[in-house]
């Protein structure tokens, strides 16, 4: 993903810039009705331009901070139940979840605006046709209000369910498997350039959060060179180790800073272009329920079917695309998503911490059987974790009632 657009991006997920846009506007269209004055029918003027708009705005200012208060911290208690009951990973997508922002920020913007409202009419800032306009707008505001209260009274009877999380959690995944299977290896192509390549160090410790392929290719025009990404999205970093490799004799500071510019390095991973960290988030959720304090096979269960459908659609997505047209990037190279690491990512803690748990032991010899039937190498890699779940399982369970269930649903 283009830098610039990822820096854009993450912007737009935080909760201050919704809530910061709608308050400009607030203040924008509470100003700005004195500028549609001239418009208005005296009719219309000397029906709507009286006191009623004042009223309207002052309920409006009175109900909607305590409002808006109640919903930040309803947001903050949905916060802190998904953090505790799945994962503190999981919870970013609360704070970033759009309907909720956009509920937040419509509070604090009608707030500002009625503020704005109320004191420019004490001001004497309208006349007749003005306060008209106001009342207009006004009307407007309160109907926006009134959808953005019902459809944040839906929202939060399911925001903080444990559900709901691991449906946007592979709503993420998804998007970010169907876009690298359109262009795996960061749409260049796959295998190393050797070891005489000139690595380009981290200048920083963190994890990798975004590689900008555009700019590579670019830089590695310029250089006349070939480039190979080594830190890959998700990847954790120390400074000094090498995030790419350069296929030239040597490397000055400029060239290396040009190439290191083409990587965001944060504090923790994203679901933006790391397909394998909602994989790792789901594997985190299973083995807390799976925990002796939790002790929620359930949802281990779900996590289950869930993995299939994240990897079975990767599958049908690298299936449908056409060969070689994902190679954008011809002086890129990086490496391909690895079915094994992937599997063990989200089956990996369920192996782990559900093997002698009879129902989740089931559940994962249905699961990987059916990846098992996926072509390549995704097939082989499921099949060999089927026998190893299976040979934990097996030496798990005390029951030899047990035992023989499990052995019954092996094809």
């Amino acid at each position: 993903m283009n830098r610039w657009l990822f820096v854009w991006k993450r912007t737009t997920q935080e909760l201050w810039f919704r809530a910061g846009l709608y308050a400009v506007f607030g203040v924008v269209a509470a100003l700005a009705a004195v500028v549609a004055a001239p418009l208005v029918p005296t009719e219309m003027a000397d029906r709507f331009g009286g006191e009623s708009v004042e009223q309207v705005l002052t309920i409006l200012a009175s109900s909607l901070l305590a409002v808006a208060t109640f919903s930040l911290g309803a947001m903050v208690t949905a916060y802190t139940a998904v953090s505790s009951a799945a994962t503190p990973r999981v919870a970013s997508l609360v704070t970033g979840d759009e309907a909720t922002q956009k509920s937040l920020a419509t509070f604090v913007g009608a707030f500002l605006y009625a503020i704005v409202g109320v004191t420019a009419i004490n001001a004497h800032y309208y006349a007749a046709a003005g306060r008209a306009v106001l009342f207009l707008i006004s009307l407007a505001v309160v109907g926006l209000v009134a959808f953005r209260l019902l459809a944040w009274i839906n929202r939060l009877s399911r925001l903080a369910r444990l559900g709901h999380m691991i449906e946007l959690v592979e709503e993420r995944g998804t998007r970010a498997l169907l876009e690298d299977a359109a262009r795996p290896s960061l749409g260049g192509r796959a295998g190393t350039l050797g070891p005489r390549a000139v690595a380009i160090p981290s200048p920083k410790t963190g994890y990798v959060q975004n590689v900008d392929p555009d700019h590579l290719q670019r830089a590695a025009a310029t250089a006349g060179a070939d480039v190979e990404v080594v830190a890959v999205p998700g990847t954790f970093v120390r400074r000094g180790e090498v995030l790419c490799r350069l296929a030239v004799a040597e490397a000055d500071d400029d060239l290396r800073n040009r190439f290191c510019a083409a990587f965001t390095l944060g504090r923790s991973r994203s679901f933006d272009q790391d397909p394998r960290f909602a994989l790792t988030v789901l594997g985190e959720i299973a083995g807390k329920a799976l925990s002796p304090g939790v002790n929620d096979p359930g949802t281990a269960v779900e996590i289950a079917t869930t993995g299939v459908r994240l990897l079975d659609a990767w599958c049908q997505a690298q299936e449908d695309a056409p060969a070689g047209a994902s190679v954008t990037y011809d002086r890129l190279r990086a490496p391909a998503l690895v079915e094994g690491d992937m599997l063990d990512d989200v089956y990996g803690p369920l192996i782990r911490y559900g093997a002698g748990d009879l129902l989740v032991a089931i559940q994962l010899q249905r699961a990987l059987n059916s990846l098992g039937s996926a072509p390549g190498p995704m097939g082989h890699a499921a099949v060999r974790l089927g026998k190893e779940s299976l040979k934990r399982s097996m030496a798990a369970l005390t029951s030899s009632h047990d035992r023989a269930r499990l052995k019954a649903i092996i094809p």
